[in-house]
């Protein structure tokens, strides 16, 4: 399928998506554009869609009706509708969700979390018996130098601080190669360093892919000097810069007011 009116940067298009659920409008009539290579905040009140969106966009909740268009690079002039696909299917295609809670194995080191994590994009029985090769090594190497962690690689993941459990996570997603990294507000229960250095890990992240981040904290969201978008009641209510969207009326009344 080629879309003729979507530009040509654009990695995800949410057209027209809505989901119910008994009777409640999750998102209602939501449209959104996320560029390749663009690092976005979506903020906006409990209940507002936030979840429900990236639910949508991983395949996790298939909406009413609407589309759910992703360009991969590896087909610049075509775009798929997610909608049609499951969990799996999407994860396959480059789509990685980082969930608000860490979910690193805990009894294993840094060092071997990353390296299920490569790993697993053999076959169960391939990664039984895989030796990680110089070029798997390297990757992971790399891997640990970006998310903070090549000090820590021998270290297990229990030992670990919340906000390094975070980073461990985003560097096993990495692992996978996504195209698009959606992230469930990765600030929470972060000391202020841990936040302001999770800001610069994801604008380091963003210069390769994109990054869409769901967050509540206005100090996470001005460091990572990023657009963004405030979701109220299911749909795009404002769209710019931080500065811009905290002066809007409406953002203050639904939300920034409170």
């Amino acid at each position: 399928m080629v879309d003729k009116h979507i530009p040509d940067d654009t990695l995800l298009y949410l057209d027209s998506v809505n989901v119910s659920f008994d009777g409640f409008k999750a998102l209602n009539d939501l449209s959104l554009l996320v560029r390749k290579g663009e690092l976005r905040a979506m903020i906006g009140p409990n209940g507002a869609g936030k979840s429900t969106m990236m639910d949508v966009i991983t395949g996790k909740t298939r909406p009413d009706n609407g589309r759910v268009l992703y360009r991969q690079s590896t087909q610049a002039e075509a775009s798929t509708d997610l909608t049609t696909y499951d969990e799996a299917a999407v994860a396959n295609m480059g789509i990685g969700r980082k969930f608000q809670k860490p979910s690193v194995i805990e009894s294993l080191t840094v060092w071997e979390n990353l390296e299920i994590a490569l790993v697993g994009r053999r076959s169960p029985f391939a990664s039984l018996f895989h030796q990680l090769d110089d070029a798997g090594e390297v990757k992971i190497a790399d891997t640990l130098m970006l998310i903070h962690l090549a000090d820590r690689r021998d270290d297990l993941g229990e030992n670990l601080s919340h906000g390094q459990k975070q980073w461990l996570e985003i560097g096993m997603l990495l692992l996978q190669e996504p195209e698009l990294l959606l992230v469930d507000e990765p600030a929470a229960g972060m000391t202020d360093e841990e936040t302001f250095r999770t800001a610069d890990l994801l604008k380091d992240i963003a210069r390769e892919r994109s990054v869409v981040v769901v967050e509540h904290d206005m100090e996470f969201i001005r460091a990572l000097d990023c657009r963004v978008t405030v979701l109220h009641e299911g749909h795009v209510l404002a769209e710019g810069s931080l500065d811009h969207v905290q002066q809007d009326q409406r953002v203050i009344d639904v939300y920034l007011g409170r």
